[in-house]
């Protein structure tokens, strides 16, 4: 089985009697193909995360609609649908946690940092031969 980790929104969340299942929307950035200079449109994918029973009473508590959520789970090749198996894919979730929304300065961030740290007035050498002697 391979592993995968989703980074979306949840859509949807379905409570059945054996299991939970977190219906999962992942945004996938557009590109401009290098070969030919064709440039690809952005994409919605939907996931259906399939987590055991025990998982209810925490993704009730926890979690809602419209959430930035990290799932990790394992992908099976087929999908159940009615007791019936159908083409597509199932994730069997292991995790779900709540995700950050990441920085969308970093590169600022990272400036304001070092510029921090190069204007600081108490760095200074550290005084090793006195850090060395004994207390006693």
């Amino acid at each position: 089985m391979a592993d995968i980790q989703i980074l979306g929104f949840i859509r949807n969340v379905k409570y059945l009697q054996d299991s939970c299942l977190v219906f999962v929307d992942e945004y996938k950035n557009g590109y401009k193909r290098s070969s030919d200079g064709v440039y690809i449109d952005g994409k919605f994918l939907s996931w259906v995360c399939v987590f055991k029973s025990y998982f209810k009473r925490y993704v009730s508590e926890h979690f809602g609609n419209g959430m930035l959520v990290q799932v990790k789970g394992e992908v099976l090749p087929y999908s159940v649908e009615h007791g019936e198996s159908v083409a597509g894919y199932t994730v069997l979730g292991q995790t779900l946690n709540m995700a950050s929304y990441p920085k969308s300065g970093a590169k600022a961030e990272i400036k304001r940092v070092k510029d921090g740290l190069s204007n600081s007035s108490d760095v200074g050498i550290p005084d090793l031969d006195n850090y060395n002697e004994s207390d006693f």
